[in-house]
C-alpha cells in the first residue's frame, strides 16, 4: 500500500487528484486490513495534527444498500476544523458532500474500549457538519465496485475534507437528540433532508460502532479529541458559489459559502 499512501499524501498537500488508472491491482486495498495499512501509511507520510476521528456508513441498512462490509472511518485533521460561520474555497473540496452530524468531545484521555459508554454523562455533545472530499479522480474511482470505492474512502482519511463544530448541546444526555429536525437552506431554497427511522444513527450507537471497529487496535481518544458520528441527513452535493444556511432546530445553526 505504498504506492497509495504516498499519492494520497502528495494529493492531499498540493490539491490534485490520483488516477487510479496507473495503478496495479495489488495497489489497490482489497480488505478492510489492507485500506487501514494504507490510511496509517498515509498519516505518517502526511504529518499533520489529528484531532480525533470520524466515522461514517454507521447503519447496517446503509452498508447493505451500499455493498460495505462495515463503516468508513478517517482521522480529523487539526488544521480543517472551520468555525460554525465560514468560507470554503471550492478548489480545496473536489467532488464533495455536506452531512450534518453531530460530535462527541472527549474531555480526558480514554482507552478505546466498552468502557468509554458508561461515560456518557462526562463527555461533551456538539452539532458539526462533515464536509467530505475526494483524493481520487472520480471516472478512475467509479472504475471498481462499491466494496473497493469504500475501502479507498477509508485509505483516504474517510473520504475527508472539511469539518465545522458547532454548538455545544447541553444536557444533552436527557435531550433527544435523534428526534431534532433539520432544515437547510440551499440558495435560498429550503429542504428538510434530514434522516428517520433505521438510518437515523443515534450518536450513542456511533461510538458503539466505532468501539467495536478499534477496541483491538492500539488507538486511543486524548483529551480534546472528537468524534464525528455519521450523517443526519441525505448528504448534499456541494456546488460552487453555493449558500448554505443549517439549522439544528434549537441548538444552533451554521453559515457556509463556497467560493
Amino acid at each position: 500500500m505504498n504506492k497509495l499512501s504516498d499519492e494520497l499524501a502528495n494529493a492531499w498537500v498540493s490539491k490534485t487528484q490520483i488516477d487510479l488508472n496507473n495503478f496495479d491491482k495489488n495497489e489497490i486495498p482489497s480488505s478492510r486490513e489492507e485500506a487501514y495499512e494504507a490510511l496509517n501509511l498515509f498519516y505518517k507520510k502526511i504529518k499533520q495534527k489529528t484531532v480525533g476521528w470520524k466515522i461514517g456508513a454507521v447503519a447496517k441498512e446503509v452498508q447493505i444498500e451500499e455493498g460495505f462490509d462495515g463503516p468508513v472511518p478517517g482521522k480529523i485533521f487539526e488544521n480543517t476544523i472551520l468555525h460554525s460561520k465560514c468560507e470554503i474555497n471550492y478548489k480545496d473540496i473536489p467532488y464533495s458532500n455536506i452531512e450534518c452530524e453531530y460530535a462527541f468531545k472527549f474531555d480526558q484521555d480514554y482507552k478505546i474500549n466498552d468502557d468509554l459508554v458508561n461515560n456518557l454523562e462526562n463527555i461533551k455533545l456538539f452539532t458539526a457538519i462533515d464536509i467530505t472530499s475526494s483524493r481520487y479522480e472520480q471516472n478512475s474511482k467509479s472504475n471498481f465496485n462499491k466494496l473497493t470505492q469504500m475501502y479507498l474512502g477509508i485509505a483516504d482519511h474517510g473520504n475527508g475534507g472539511k469539518i465545522i463544530i458547532g454548538n455545544e448541546i447541553k444536557n444533552w444526555i436527557n435531550i433527544n437528540v435523534n428526534n431534532v429536525k433539520i432544515k437547510l437552506n440551499i440558495n435560498n431554497r429550503m429542504t428538510e433532508p434530514f434522516f428517520t427511522g433505521v438510518k437515523r444513527i443515534d450518536p450513542k450507537m456511533s461510538l458503539k460502532v466505532f468501539i467495536d471497529e478499534f477496541k483491538d487496535k492500539d488507538i486511543a481518544f486524548k483529551k480534546g479529541d472528537y468524534l464525528l458520528c455519521g450523517s443526519l441527513i441525505q448528504p448534499y452535493n456541494i456546488k460552487e458559489k453555493d449558500q448554505i444556511n443549517i439549522n439544528y432546530e434549537n441548538l444552533g445553526k451554521f453559515e457556509i459559502k463556497i467560493i
